[in-house]
Parts: C-alpha cells; sequence; structure tokens
C-alpha cells in the first residue's frame, strides 16, 4: 500500500464533509416524523461522518478500511432514502461521497475499484427506486462523472505533491550524505597531503643537513691545518647547500614538481650521486642492468627518495665510506639494490624515513627489504613492479 501524508486537500475536504453532513442530515430529518426514525437517521448520520476517517486521518491510513466504511454507511444510506422517497433529487446526496472515494482510489487495484463502487451504488439505487428515472438517470450519470472526475483530478495532484515532496527531501538527504562524504574526502586529503609534505621535507631537508654536518665537522680541522683554501672551498659549499635546501622547501611548499622531471631515472640517480659526493667524501659507484625504459613520475619520485633515504643513512647512521648502487630492468620489475660498507646493525629500529619510504614502494604495490649486519654493511633492495604502472603512476 502507498504511502500517503495528510495534506491540505485533505483538510479541506474533511471540512467540506462536515458541512455536506449537517446539511443533508438537517434536510433528511424534515422528512421524516416517527421519533424513533429521526433518531436511526440521526445515528446514521453520526456514524458515516466519523467511522470512515477512523480509517483515514492523520498518522493513519487504512485505504481499503475507509472504502468498505464509506460503502457501507453512505452507500446504505443512499439506497434507504432512495427506496423510502423514490425521487431522482436523492443522486445529489452522493455527489461529495464520490469526490472523496475517487480521491482516495489512485493506486492499483483502487484506481479500478473506485468506479466499480460508484456505478455499483448508483445502479443499486436506481433499482431500489422501483420507478423509471431513464432520462434523469442519464443526466446524474454525467453529473455523478463530473463530480468523481473532480476528485479523482484532485488525488492526482496530491499524489504528485507528495512524490514531489519525497523527492526534495530524497535529494536534501543524498546532498548531506554527499556533503558529508565532501567533508570526509577533504579530511582524508588533507591528512595526506600532509603526509606528503612531511615526506619530502624529511627525504630533501634529512640529505642537505646531513651534507652540512659533514662539512661544517671537517671545519675545524681544516682551520687547524691553516687550509684556508679549503676552508673557503667548504664554506662555500655548506651555503650552496644551505640555498638549495631553501629551494627544497620552497618547492615543497608550494607543490611544485621536481625539477628533474624530464631527466631519465639514470640521469637523475647521476646528479644526486655526485652532489653526495662532493659534501661527505663518500664514494658511491652506479650500475644499471638492462635496458632502462621510461618509468612513471611517480616511480621516479618513489626511486629517488628511497636513494636519498639510503644515502642519508648511510652516512649518518653506518658512517659508510663506500656504496655501490644498482639498478635491474626487466619487463616486469625494476629493481634498486644499494649496499654501504658501514658499520651495520643488527637490529633496525624504522624511524620515520623508513616508514615513508615502505609506504611509497607500498603504494605501488611494490616491496621493500633491509638487511643488515654488525661490521658488514646495510643493504637495501626495492622492488617495484612495472607491469602496473600506467594504472598506478601520475
Amino acid at each position: 500500500m502507498a504511502k500517503r501524508s495528510w495534506n491540505w486537500q485533505d483538510t479541506l475536504l474533511f471540512c467540506v464533509r462536515t458541512l455536506w453532513v449537517i446539511f443533508n442530515g438537517g434536510s433528511f430529518l424534515v422528512l421524516f416524523s416517527n421519533a424513533s426514525t429521526k433518531l436511526l437517521i440521526l445515528i446514521w448520520f453520526i456514524l458515516l461522518y466519523i467511522v470512515p476517517y477512523l480509517f483515514y486521518r492523520p498518522g493513519y491510513k487504512k485505504l481499503h478500511y475507509y472504502l468498505a466504511a464509506e460503502t457501507l454507511l453512505t452507500g446504505g444510506m443512499y439506497l434507504f432514502m432512495m427506496n423510502q422517497f423514490h425521487l431522482p433529487a436523492i443522486n445529489g446526496f452522493i455527489c461529495f461521497p464520490l469526490i472523496t472515494i475517487a480521491y482516495v482510489c489512485q493506486i492499483r487495484p483502487l484506481i479500478w475499484v473506485g468506479p466499480f463502487i460508484a456505478v455499483s451504488i448508483f445502479t443499486m439505487g436506481i433499482i431500489s427506486a422501483g420507478k423509471d428515472y431513464s432520462e434523469s438517470s442519464l443526466n446524474f450519470i454525467l453529473i455523478l462523472a463530473v463530480f468523481y472526475g473532480l476528485g479523482f483530478s484532485l488525488g492526482r495532484v496530491t499524489v504528485i505533491n507528495n512524490k514531489r515532496h519525497e523527492l526534495i527531501e530524497s535529494i536534501q538527504e543524498k546532498n548531506a550524505t554527499l556533503e558529508q562524504y565532501s567533508k570526509r574526502i577533504e579530511e582524508l586529503t588533507i591528512i595526506e597531503e600532509r603526509n606528503r609534505v612531511s615526506q619530502n621535507l624529511h627525504d630533501t631537508v634529512g640529505d642537505i643537513f646531513t651534507s652540512m654536518i659533514t662539512n661544517l665537522d671537517a671545519l675545524p680541522y681544516l682551520l687547524d691545518a691553516n687550509k684556508d683554501a679549503e676552508v673557503e672551498k667548504s664554506i662555500k659549499e655548506i651555503s650552496a647547500l644551505t640555498r638549495k635546501g631553501l629551494n627544497d622547501v620552497r618547492n615543497t611548499i608550494h607543490q611544485l614538481s621536481p625539477n628533474d622531471e624530464v631527466k631519465t631515472l639514470a640521469d637523475s640517480f647521476h646528479e644526486i650521486i655526485e652532489e653526495f659526493m662532493n659534501h661527505t667524501d663518500t664514494e658511491v659507484e652506479l650500475f644499471i642492468e638492462g635496458n632502462e625504459r621510461e618509468v612513471g613520475q611517480r616511480i621516479k619520485l618513489t626511486l629517488i627518495r628511497c636513494l636519498q633515504e639510503s644515502l642519508t643513512n648511510a652516512k649518518r647512521h653506518g658512517h659508510a665510506s663506500q656504496v655501490r648502487i644498482k639498478i635491474f630492468f626487466n619487463r616486469d620489475y625494476l629493481i634498486l639494490h644499494i649496499k654501504d660498507n658501514g658499520i651495520g646493525s643488527s637490529t633496525i629500529t624504522p624511524g620515520f624515513g623508513l616508514h615513508t619510504m615502505k609506504d611509497r614502494v607500498a603504494a605501488l604495490r611494490g616491496t621493500l627489504k633491509i638487511e643488515s649486519n654488525e661490521g658488514k654493511g646495510t643493504q637495501v633492495i626495492c622492488t617495484i613492479p612495472l607491469g602496473r604502472e600506467e594504472a598506478i603512476s601520475i
């Protein structure tokens, strides 16, 4: 059963029904002289006024019960009056009830039940009158059809308004849901962007500061040896590193792409290695196996950050003097292998940098393996699938 809410149309029909009951009840009572008959008519009108609306009221709609009560009480009163007075004018009594019947019969199968009830009541009324009303009956059929059509049209307007309100409420509810979803996406985006910025700052600034600290630690020895030329060179290198770090921070804040976005992976690695060797006095070798192929910006950036973090850790924590780097290209995978001759460690406690490396590699559905032993240095193996590059690169 379709849900129907109480509308202003229902209130209007209820008010008109009240006036209809008062008018017809008063008109019918004066036609009888017997007190018991008048009492019966009075009780009947009270029942046909109240009982149908017991099943059709605000918050409670039982259309089948309403139609049954309306048909039995109002239709019964119509048949009783036709049987008593045999007057065609009695047909006007059912005009308003036909409006209410048509008004509520807006859904299947009631949409077909309503006209059947109307025709049945009218036909039985003509039969109970026992006289030939052929000409007047035709006129009343047209009049009753107009009243039924009026009620049906009013009901359609109500149904359409209800559907429109339901649609508006549904749209508002969906908009509220979308707004909540949008806020959640915005929060997740902000968190992801904060992580990205913090990762980039760690990768770039950490590498720069490691080089600066190495140069600063060497200054006292150069001063003691009176190597003024080397001191001046070292100070210039520190200044250049500081400026580079400032530019990297600015690029990160403004979400600029790396300056090496048009360079190949090998060219980018050579540049980072050369700069690292110049500022840390560490020997670094790079080997490339297989045919180098173009990789997505996201994969390239991830490998660059892994290289920077590994070099920084090799110098800062492992005190390495040599680092060997190998890049293996094949059809399905790209493998980055970094090994140093540092002091190594039997236990590795992942810090922010290692967590960042793992997150970056995992986002590309790759693997990151770190092995270290005391006195044997540390090696980092980063494996990234290339078969899904197009799907995950940006």
